[in-house]
C-alpha cells in the first residue's frame, strides 16, 4: 500500500509559458493580501486609495480595501493565464505573463507604499 501518492498537474498547465513566473506572482499576490489584513492593526479606520479622485474625502476608503490591488491582481492574473492556455502564439502567451508579473509588482509597491505611509510603523 502506497502512502505517497503522485501529484497529476493538469496539461492544460503545461501549455503555459514562464510557468515559475506566473507561480511565483499568484504566489506574491496571496501574501500581499495576507499582509494587507495583517495590517489592518496599524492602519487607522479610513485610508487614502483612490488617488484619481480630487483631494477630498472622496478618497478615503475603510481600510480593509487595501487588499482591493492585490486582489484585482490576482484576477487578472488568473484571466491572463486562462487566456495563455487558450491561445497559440508564443509571443502572446509571453506577452500575458510579464503583463501578469508587471501588474503584480505595481499592485506590491501601492499597497505597500499606502501601508507605510499610512501606517502607525
Amino acid at each position: 500500500m502506497a502512502i505517497y501518492q503522485k501529484i497529476t498537474i493538469d496539461p492544460r498547465f503545461e501549455k503555459l509559458p514562464l510557468k515559475k513566473l506566473i507561480v511565483i506572482f499568484f504566489i506574491l499576490n496571496l501574501i500581499t493580501i495576507a499582509f494587507g489584513l495583517l495590517a489592518q492593526f496599524i492602519l487607522p479606520p479610513e485610508i487614502p486609495l483612490l488617488f484619481g479622485l480630487p483631494q477630498t474625502t472622496e478618497q478615503l476608503t475603510p481600510s480593509i480595501y487595501i487588499i482591493l490591488p492585490a486582489i484585482t491582481a490576482l484576477i487578472i492574473s488568473f484571466l491572463n493565464s486562462l487566456i495563455a492556455i487558450n491561445l497559440d502564439g508564443q509571443y502572446i502567451k509571453k506577452t500575458l505573463a510579464f503583463s501578469t508579473a508587471l501588474i503584480s509588482i505595481l499592485s506590491l509597491v501601492a499597497t505597500f507604499k499606502i501601508i507605510f505611509l499610512v501606517g502607525s510603523i
